[in-house]
């Protein structure tokens, strides 16, 4: 499942369960093997039925013990002792005839008790008839709707996983408990034939005037998986070689954005057949693989075996409409998603604490696969500045979790694993096996993994085992005398952080010595982890930044490294090539002196970009860990005048959004935003504000990103052209290349008045495509119009709304982005407390969120005081808005601390600008405080 990643993800960041709840857990003796489900929606019928749905289920299963209880999972499922049957054969068995059933609704517990033991080793029959709700939480099974011709057109889709199988219908809801599923849906007529996991078997007319429908057999896989759609979708493309089947779905109205995605996806299932030498056909003749675009779907995308779910924006593409960033998405998440039929439906993670068999490999391989067949797209060098960095922001803090946690056990632990550590930087850890083995012990140790456990659970020590396979058949590991795969991997996935590796060049006697802790973004905080480092590096003399192959593996905290150049050639080294290992890299300042020059000189080509990106991203961190004085990140920093590259880029707007984030409110933000503009003249005037015709796809989203954050920060050019852009769009029609979109919506609300807010708004309602939707979500947040930001506030409350039960979180976000909004914001919520609560199913995120936007001590005071005075809030909610708080205090702590000498350093830079640059930043004076 990829994950969708808003503002809101990230008050949970940090917070460590103390205690999880081992009762969640089944803890049977239970085996099933098979499920016939039968499910019959009801839609808008205008009575009781209204959106309910009947079910029935028949589970095969063999007890390992002699049992007089079963135990199982429903929840929100309607039936009784009388809808429920067990039988062995011809032979029933009799429910207690005084407590038959028991439903223990905490633990989502259905208790059948028996009236005599059921014996060990026999197959039996469980049979229940129910009834549930067709949900509107995204949840189960739940109602969708899109407009067509101006009516309404409801359907019925499921996300089960995690924990959601349960509220579709009774079974054993935890991974490891696989069994083969039949799925029979009765369908209104006037729908189109449903889609499930698997190919159709027969359809006949029932009298009832539904269609019923059964479907082939699946293969034998966790409850998670199963899925089914129930609407008037049809196939925007769509194919059949041989037996093999494979499409795309959609809305009708949609189908003409199916073209990318059907052309894309077929081609990354070859690929990962071909790599995992696996055939996902020939892992059951039943399957087929089908995608699936849904108007509102929770998750950015879910991997049901056969039938892959996603939201709109994320599966659908027209190079017309969308930007370059969505061309990038929809690609990623195909193949993040088609991984999945391997890793996690073929082999599954034997239990959800180690959702990283299952999330790392997607992660890892939904930007590789995709480097391999589309590279055009960027995605290598997503694999460092996405992943890489995503996993060192989340993995920084004391209470950061290990990618294996055994504290995972009810279903809020369960979805609160499916986080960055499990994602990122599971799949960053991957990543660096991959090049300490090399590909063909990689690839020789996957399809070990995968046929021997196939159909099966994995675990860790199964995976580590089928790698160590790899790595005997090619001796990989020979270079690395007392290491072995299983050691050194299992070191990072049960131990959490990230090293920091000290260099320190010893000319003298021709040797560098590394010394290795855990990184922790506050300097107040230290431990003692050792990690298994596998070390890159390359000298100046000979710059080598190819070969990824480590050339040590460092466990202990300090290594003397013997180089002779060294002192022959006063050569200096780079550590960590192209970021393939999860370690940062700090340098003594006589070599960081030798970077700094080599990187403002004529040759700082000579270094990688994504080591050039690499040393932005680590000094920005550094500054932020108190392991460097800014003064130094300020010199290294001054050969961004020159560079054009676009990951590069990418670290540094990242590092200097983060901090400019930390003096909002203060008048040290002029200054950070002067200095960012002076490092980005060239860039700008390089890249320019118009797309060319020989833009390749990197070149336009480095413009997207550069633009964006030099309109934020004020910069007159900029916003001119793109409210000139955003103008001529609104007045004439004049069509805006979509990776100048973002850019241009935002400089005209921002720039503009509330009629221009309405323009876009009324395109955000009546736009086809769905990547629209989402550019135009994102921005409408920029509008100075405070009438219009209450309203987009409260807009999903709006008949039709284009802001779906999946965007509840973007009109928050949109307007926190901008600092100037905090109030109207803060005003708003206090004001309608009770009017927020029926929006959101809890305040928790809302009032943490709002937290952290906060810079101010007189916002802290404010905000505090009216938190503990609302009674409405909930105790948990302020609570936890309250931790936020700490956060956000500590954010603006660091920022006093360090105020006095990174005002010395950009006051110092200041009088060095030329008087040009001076004038140009004196328009960001005014607009300080707004961004």
């Amino acid at each position: 499942m990829l994950r969708q990643i808003v503002l809101l993800a990230f008050i949970c960041a940090g917070i460590k369960s103390v205690y999880s709840d081992t009762n969640y857990r089944l803890n049977t003796t239970i085996v099933p093997s098979a499920y016939t489900i039968t499910i019959t929606p009801y839609f808008d019928t205008g009575d009781n039925r209204a959106f309910t749905f009947d079910g029935e289920v028949a589970i095969t299963f063999v007890p390992r013990s002699n049992i007089n209880k079963i135990k199982l999972h429903s929840e929100d499922l309607t039936f009784s002792a009388s809808n429920i049957s067990l039988t062995n054969g011809a032979n029933t068995v009799t429910l207690h005839t005084e407590n038959p059933l028991e439903f223990e609704d905490k633990y989502t517990f259905a208790h059948i008790n028996l009236q005599n033991e059921i014996t060990s080793g026999v197959e039996y029959v469980l049979k229940i008839t129910y009834q549930g709700p067709i949900r509107s939480d995204l949840n189960g099974f739940y109602k969708n709707y899109y407009i067509e011709n101006g009516v309404k057109k409801w359907l019925g889709a499921t996300q089960m996983e995690p924990t959601h199988a349960r509220k579709v219908f009774p079974c054993f809801d935890e991974p490891e408990l696989k069994a083969v599923f039949t799925l029979i849906i009765d369908r209104p007529q006037n729908y189109k034939p449903t889609l499930t996991n698997t190919k159709l078997q027969s359809t006949a007319a029932l009298s009832n005037g539904f269609i019923r429908e059964t479907f082939y057999p699946t293969p034998k896989m966790s409850t998670y998986l199963v899925a089914f759609l129930v609407s008037e979708f049809e196939a925007g493309a769509s194919i059949t070689v041989g037996t093999n089947e494979f499409g795309v779905y959609s809305r009708p109205d949609a189908k003409n954005q199916s073209e990318y995605a059907f052309d894309f996806g077929q081609r990354v299932v070859k690929a990962l057949s071909e790599f995992y030498r696996i055939d996902y056909y020939s892992t059951s003749s039943n399957l087929k693989l089908d995608h699936i675009a849904l108007p509102d779907f929770r998750a950015g995308a879910m991997e049901n075996w056969g039938l892959i779910k996603y939201r709109e924006a994320l599966l659908l593409y027209l190079t017309e409409e969308s930007t370059p960033y969505f061309k990038y998405r929809v690609a990623q998440i195909i193949a993040h998603e088609t991984t999945h039929m391997w890793f996690g439906n073929l082999v599954t993670c034997h239990w959800w604490s180690n959702t990283w068999l299952n999330e790392g490999f997607a992660n890892y391989f939904q930007d590789y696969i995709t480097s391999l067949i589309e590279p055009e797209v960027g995605s290598k060098d997503m694999l460092v500045i996405g992943s890489v960095y995503s996993a060192y922001d989340a993995d920084s803090t004391p209470d950061s979790a290990a990618i294996t946690n055994n504290n995972v056990n009810s279903p809020a632990d369960i979805s609160g694993h499916f986080g960055t550590i499990t994602y990122q930087k599971a799949g960053s850890v991957i990543r660096m096996m991959h090049h300490l083995i090399g590909d063909e012990a990689f690839k020789f140790g996957l399809n070990a993994y995968l046929t021997a456990n196939k159909f099966e659970s994995g675990t860790p020590d199964k995976l580590y085992s089928a790698l160590a396979q790899g790595v005997s058949n090619f001796n990989s590991m020979s270079n690395y005398s007392g290491f072995d795969i299983t050691s050194v991997m299992s070191s990072w996935i049960t131990q959490s952080g990230q090293p920091i590796l000290n260099v320190e060049v010893n000319h003298a006697d021709s040797s560098i010595i590394l010394t290795q802790k855990r990184f922790y973004i506050d300097s107040s905080h230290s431990s003692d982890e050792i990690y298994k480092i596998p070390i890159t590096y390359t000298l100046d003399t000979d710059f080598n930044f190819e070969n990824t192959k480590p050339a040590f593996i460092m466990d202990s905290k300090t290594y003397v490294l013997p180089i002779q150049e060294i002192k022959d050639n006063h050569s200096w080294p780079i550590f960590n090539i192209q970021e393939t290992g999860f370690y940062r890299v700090n340098y003594d300042s006589h070599t960081w002196s030798h970077i700094s020059e080599h990187l403002k000189g004529s040759k700082r080509e000579e270094i990688h970009y994504i080591n050039r990106a690499k040393i932005v991203n680590d000094l920005f961190a550094f500054l932020f860990a108190d392991e460097v004085q800014f003064e130094l990140l300020n010199d290294v920093l001054h050969f961004l005048e020159n560079e054009t590259e676009y990951a590069v880029w990418n670290a540094a707007i990242r590092g200097l959004n983060k901090l400019r984030n930390h003096y909002i409110g203060s008048d040290t933000l002029a200054l950070v935003d002067e200095f960012a503009l002076h490092l980005m003249d060239n860039i700008i005037n390089h890249l320019g504000y118009e797309v060319k015709t020989t833009d390749d796809f990197v070149t336009l989203r480095n413009r997207m990103q550069v633009l964006e954050f030099a309109c934020k920060l004020g910069h007159q050019g900029c916003l001119d052209n793109a409210r000139a852009i955003f103008q001529d769009f609104k007045n004439n029609g004049k069509w805006i290349h979509p990776s100048l979109r973002p850019v241009a919506y935002c400089a005209g609300l921002r720039l503009g008045n509330g009629d221009d807010y309405d323009f876009l708004w009324d395109r955000m309602t009546k736009t086809n495509v769905a990547n629209e939707v989402w550019i135009i979500g994102e921005v409408l947040g920029c509008t100075s119009d405070e009438t219009k930001l209450n309203s987009y506030l409260v807009s999903m409350l709006v008949e039709n709304s284009p802001i779906k039960t999946q965007d509840l979180t973007v009109p928050l976000s949109s307007v926190l982005s901008n600092y100037s909004h905090v109030h109207v914001v803060l005003e708003g919520l206090q004001a309608n407390v009770s009017l927020w609560k029926s929006i959101y199913t809890s305040l928790d995120s809302v009032l943490s969120t709002v937290a952290s936007a906060l810079h101010t001590q007189e916002d802290f005071n404010k905000y505090d005081a009216w938190l503990s005075s609302c009674s409405e809030c909930g105790e948990q909610a302020v609570t936890t808005a309250k931790a936020a708080l700490n956060k956000a205090k500590a954010v603006t702590t660091w920022a006093d601390n360090h105020r006095s000498y990174i005002w010395s350093s950009l006051r110092s830079d200041a009088r060095k600008l030329s008087a040009p640059i001076t004038v140009l930043v004196l328009s960001v004076i005014a607009l300080t405080n707004i961004f």
